[in-house]
């Protein structure tokens, strides 16, 4: 497995949580988070590159917020009432699945994406996140529309996401730090 392994965990938990989620509602940008990662768990056991694999798991990232973003603002408040009380009944299922694909996305390797775009892919995710809560609030007059997208979506997404990175990071600096050590160790035999 190596050094993906956390990687490919998190994608097969994401791809179970994912088609749970897709049955609670036919959300657009539900559908395509589980089709994009069920094809990026499909081409991580093909053994893709891992570039490709974290290019395509951030434009996943990007695209599926900003779908529903844009679906909160075309569908009539009713509907979007009905799906948060759906989603409401899905809490733990919704709350595991932020959690498993911020860890997926943050244990990815810098030498796959620099630690610069998966940032700015987490930042643009959570915000798009944010922006929907808070049209859901205005949109339907649900109170708890904006405490239910921070709790179970952007908190589990961004605290997975942190530990995940910091330990992709950590990991990379110890390998980094070993090869130092043993290239001085090399070097005072010499």
């Amino acid at each position: 497995l190596g050094a993906l392994a956390p990687v490919q965990l998190s994608l097969a938990l994401l791809v179970v949580f994912a088609a749970r989620l897709s049955e609670f509602s036919i959300n657009p940008a539900g559908l395509l988070a589980a089709a994009g990662f069920a094809v990026l768990a499909l081409a991580n056991l093909a053994q893709a590159s891992p570039r490709c694999l974290a290019r395509a798991m951030a434009l996943v990232l990007v695209c599926a917020p900003t779908l529903r973003l844009v679906s909160v603002l075309v569908r009539s408040p009713e509907e979007m009432a009905r799906d948060l009380d759906k989603f409401a009944g899905a809490g733990r299922c919704l709350l595991t699945f932020c959690a498993a694909c911020g860890a997926a996305f943050g244990a990815l390797p810098p030498s796959a994406l620099p630690p610069t775009r998966k940032l700015l892919a987490v930042g643009y995710c959570a915000c798009a996140q944010m922006c929907v809560g808070f049209i859901l609030r205005v949109r339907t007059g649900h109170e708890s529309a904006l405490p239910f997208y921070l709790l179970h979506i952007v908190l589990p997404f961004l605290a997975s996401f942190l530990a995940a990175h910091a330990a992709s990071r950590s990991s990379v600096g110890q390998n980094v730090a070993r090869r130092g050590y043993s290239m001085r160790l090399a070097c005072d035999e010499c």
